[in-house]
């Protein structure tokens, strides 16, 4: 092979493989809430699936819900070197849910990169309530308190009640958003002075 040669075939190389120089990967999903609560049988929650890269046009995602829903998929745009897409889903029973967002073509659009995932925890409106039927008696948490999950003891009667999150978020005004965990709600910076 001359050196002519070599030369062309690296630049059809470089010119058709894009992909591999310059990709948009997924690095995050967040959901608007970490814990919901069913309403009429249902609980919709939005997420946003974020990602960096430096490929021009768009790519595809594909999001898994973890409930045996399908799957949902979606064309992500690039601005400024960053893309996102939202998806909203409706889970209809209580548990705990792995979300997770990975490329996958979408039409002809190509997959995007990389995995990301995330959990969220669904629950009854008003669960802090349980009949104890070998009791007789009711199990009820105070206000603002809910029935932990699966800390009812038949035997025994033993139950634990955890603070309940609201069911509407808080709205956290510009450049803040809602977040839930570790027993405690709160607004939190989007900006680069995350604290």
């Amino acid at each position: 092979m001359t050196r002519t040669s070599i030369v062309a075939l690296t630049a059809f190389t470089f010119t058709f493989a894009p992909a591999a120089w310059a990709a948009n990967n997924i690095t995050a999903i967040a959901p608007d809430a970490n814990r919901v609560v069913l309403k009429d049988g249902n609980a919709t929650v939005r997420f946003r699936v974020s990602g960096q890269g430096n490929a021009e046009g768009q790519c595809g995602a594909l999001i898994s819900y973890g409930d045996q829903t399908s799957p949902d998929t979606q064309t992500m745009g690039r601005t400024n070197g960053i893309f996102s897409g939202e998806f909203t889903h409706s889970f209809t029973r209580p548990g705990e849910y792995t979300i997770t967002a990975k490329g996958e073509p979408v039409n002809q659009t190509g997959a995007c990169g990389g995995v990301a995932v995330t959990k969220i925890s669904v629950a009854w409106e008003g669960r802090g309530q349980r009949r104890d039927d070998r009791r007789g008696a009711e199990v009820i948490c105070p206000n603002g308190w809910q029935l932990s999950e699966g800390s009812f003891n038949r035997e025994s009667g033993a139950f634990t009640c955890a603070p309940s999150y609201p069911a509407q978020r808080m709205d956290c005004g510009r450049g803040l958003r809602y977040f839930e965990g570790n027993n405690v709600i709160g607004c939190k910076s989007t900006g680069n002075n995350r604290r």
